[in-house]
């Protein structure tokens, strides 16, 4: 069993993992948008869902 001093450390660095993910994944961006790159969706997989795929097939049954 964890402490509750441990359980508080342990949401904290989860925080602060999450808050530098997002701020890597703005810096990213801000790259690409200089760089004037476009990203595309890439599938991991061949049975990997292709989310820009479904989102046209919503727009063209709505």
């Amino acid at each position: 069993m964890l402490t509750e001093s441990q359980r508080t450390a342990i949401v904290q660095h989860t925080m602060n993992i999450t808050g530098l993910m997002q701020q890597i994944e703005e810096e990213l961006q801000t790259i690409l948008e200089v760089a004037e790159i476009e990203v595309e969706f890439v599938p991991f997989s061949g049975d990997f869902p292709d989310l820009s795929l479904e989102d046209l097939e919503g727009e063209r049954k709505g």
